[in-house]
């Protein structure tokens, strides 16, 4: 029966082709749609609880959160690091870790701060940044893979298109994947990024400048993420710190802003949940117009094979195994457009990463949700269920006339 039914499909190219375009379109853009959605969803919430508050420059809330967390747009400005050990001193301060974006490697966003920032993170190979020390990288997966670099490697960065630095900075480790934007970034001590620039400035407790050693400006950051004590207490670090005048050891004024990253972030998600609802309403009209294709094919199919089943019944082939023949020749179809689909959506998430990658979210092509395996299921069973009702009717008038 198995050999028959491929025969059958191989005489009947044309209604075959056009049934498994219909289900890989139906099939693909669902499964497509929700996992997007899903892996947009988790890879902007998992950063944004991590942290109580973050303060930087006046300005957009959402470029602040997305370029500290995200490492997308372009910083806001700059603040003092004075406003740093102000917020360590803070008791109802756990951790507030210095964020400083200023360069480049090979298209890759730079960025300077603490091995706090780090946390949980683990490497591949080598080891995590040190604080005391300076001029050293721990690099992305992805930054890794692309630009071929490897432990002990010197790398030098640029501050724009041929402006590069002449200050090579090692790399010391290379992080896990992780398919977050942490992938594709470079990341360094704080001071690396203070000597590159011609501003680092001795500013531990304790040490005295050097006799004739000229004062320079006070070092800057980019933001502040600071995880409170207890979350009760960060509302009220970011009312404190959001519209602050933060003046520096030099008399300049600093304007500053304070947001809770999770309520910033969940305005980002309204927008992909609407798009992500509508692509499922476009994805039921498909799967309703599948499901209208695929019986007309089927009862057509039926309609001329009238006299190929006649000449089964003659030879006292029963109705039953007949009806079987094209069940198996459907689900076969069925099985395998939806396998295809899966294909395809696999091959437009890599396509769709760059679009992605601008939301700070890494795209993994080996991420499968449950409900997108349902999708499939679903998909394939109303892909059989018109020959399942085709041939139950047959089988109620035992025969068909010619």
């Amino acid at each position: 029966m198995f050999r028959f039914a491929l025969k059958n499909m191989a005489i009947k190219k044309v209604q075959i082709v056009l049934v498994i375009f219909s289900i890989i379109i139906s099939a693909g853009v669902g499964v497509l749609a929700y996992n997007i959605g899903g892996q947009v969803s988790d890879g902007i919430t998992s950063n944004a609880a991590y942290y109580s508050a973050i303060i930087g420059p006046a300005g957009s809330e959402t470029q602040l959160a997305m370029n500290t967390m995200y490492f997308t747009d372009s910083p806001l400005g700059t603040i003092p690091y004075g406003v740093v050990s102000e917020l360590q001193r803070d008791s109802r301060v756990a951790a507030a870790i210095p964020f400083a974006m200023a360069d480049s490697y090979n298209g890759y966003s730079c960025v300077g701060t603490t091995s706090q920032y780090l946390e949980g993170k683990k490497v591949a190979e080598g080891r995590m940044l040190e604080d005391a020390g300076s001029r050293e990288v721990v690099v992305g997966a992805g930054v890794a893979r692309v630009c071929d670099l490897k432990i002990g490697e010197e790398i030098y960065t640029s501050h724009s298109v041929g402006d590069e630095h002449h200050t090579p900075l090692t790399v010391v480790g290379i992080l896990e994947e992780s398919h977050t934007a942490f992938d594709n970034v470079v990341f360094t001590q704080l001071r690396t990024i203070w000597e590159v620039h011609g501003t680092e400035e001795e500013h531990e407790e304790g040490e005295e400048e050097e006799e004739g050693h000229e004062h320079s400006a006070e070092p800057t950051v980019c933001a502040i993420l600071v995880k409170t004590t207890n979350p009760g207490t960060a509302m009220s670090i970011v009312t404190e710190y959001n519209g602050k005048i933060f003046m520096d050891g030099d008399g300049d004024s600093f304007s500053l802003q304070a947001i809770e990253p999770m309520n910033t972030v969940r305005g980002v998600l309204e927008d992909t949940d609407n798009t992500k609802y509508i692509v499922f309403a476009l994805c039921a009209i498909i799967l309703i117009m599948n499901v209208i294709i695929i019986s007309i094919i089927t009862l057509l199919n039926m309609y001329h094979s009238a006299k190929e089943i006649s000449l089964m019944r003659l030879i006292g082939i029963s109705m039953k195994r007949i009806n079987l023949i094209y069940i198996i020749q459907n689900s076969l179809i069925g099985l395998v457009s939806t396998l295809l689909a899966l294909v395809l959506s696999r091959l437009c998430l890599f396509l769709a990463g760059g679009y992605v990658a601008g939301m700070g979210v890494v795209l993994n092509m080996a991420k499968i949700y449950p409900l997108e395996l349902g999708i499939l299921a679903a998909v394939f069973l109303i892909s059989v269920l018109p020959t399942v009702v085709c041939t139950y009717t047959m089988s109620r008038r035992d025969g068909i006339e010619e």
